[in-house]
């Protein structure tokens, strides 16, 4: 499991393969109120937005940006996605490839598909625009110790001993003295450190936790983590990532109890084949469902 979102997309995409099953008992996740359904007489606060999302086995389409990576997908495993509204390049153009773990120049990692042996980082560079060619990037895997320079931007759940993907940029703009710390958590977070993916294949300490110790960090922020079936994302909470592994409880929402975070915010979640509706954004994906695979949000406070 790994996908990111996504980060952005955020996130971090993260999930699963394999049969279905529940969290573990042991997740110190609270589950959502099941009356906290969104109500708000308020129009979203981005009812303009309009995306659409495909799949693709490779070739790239004018227009359309590479985001994501279902590995469960043997045929059509590249998402790819582009905004109809607003301020989108429409003449974009971008290339993807798989790399054993050397990135050729103006490549960047931002991807990693566990069910390929041979070439599982996936690059991608755009080859229209404002794209800075002569970026160049290195990987490399951590069993937990991030190296200064180094940031944690992906995980490998099939990859016992080394699970942690990490980059740097070796070229333009990059702080070659950050350091970061990561860890796993069964649902507590401590203060200063924040919720960025979840191991699905993890049942007792499935939360990854990141936190910078240089530069500019809040060591005070303090965050919650819930779960909730999707239908009502009580106020104040975000939907960060999924578990495709629960069928009770999949999406994962967060929110900051110290510093600055609007606690009256409030989010709407559902599923699409791939059409998304006016105001809706893509935020994952979940690769166990065939016929909705698509996680989508919106804020509407």
């Amino acid at each position: 499991m790994k996908h990111i979102l996504i980060t952005t997309i955020a996130a971090v995409l993260l999930v699963g393969c394999g049969e279905s099953q529940q969290s573990s008992p042991s997740l110190e996740i609270q589950p959502a109120e099941p009356d906290a359904e969104v109500v708000s007489s308020e129009p979203p606060t981005s009812n303009n937005e309009k995306w659409e999302i495909k799949t693709s086995s490779g070739k790239i389409p004018e227009g359309w940006e590479p985001y994501a990576y279902d590995s469960n997908d043997e045929f059509d495993p590249f998402l790819l996605r582009r905004r109809t509204s607003g301020n989108w390049d429409g003449k974009q153009k971008w290339e993807i490839k798989t790399s054993s773990g050397k990135i050729p120049e103006g490549w960047e990692p931002f991807a990693y598909d566990s069910n390929d042996e041979q070439d599982p980082f996936l690059l991608r560079r755009r080859t229209s625009g404002n794209w800075d060619n002569k970026q160049k990037w290195e990987i490399k895997t951590s069993s937990g110790k991030i190296p200064e320079g180094w940031e944690p931007y992906a995980y490998d759940s099939n990859d016992e001993f080394d699970p942690f993907l990490l980059r740097r940029r070796t070229s333009g703009n990059w702080d070659n003295k950050q350091k970061w710390k990561i860890k796993t958590s069964s649902g507590k977070i401590p203060e200063g450190w924040e919720p960025y993916a979840y191991d699905s294949n993890d049942e007792f300490d499935p939360l990854l936790l990141r936190r910078r110790t240089s530069a500019n960090w809040d060591d005070k922020q303090k965050w919650e983590i819930k779960t909730s079936f999707g239908r009502g994302i009580t106020a104040g909470w975000e939907p960060f990532a999924y578990d495709s592994n629960d069928e009770q409880d999949p999406f994962l929402l967060r929110r900051r109890t110290a510093g600055n975070w609007d606690n009256k915010q409030k989010w709407q979640i559902k599923t699409s084949s791939g059409k998304i509706p006016l105001g809706w954004e893509p935020f994952g994906y979940d690769s166990n469902d065939k016929f909705d695979p698509f996680l989508l949000r919106r804020r509407i406070k």
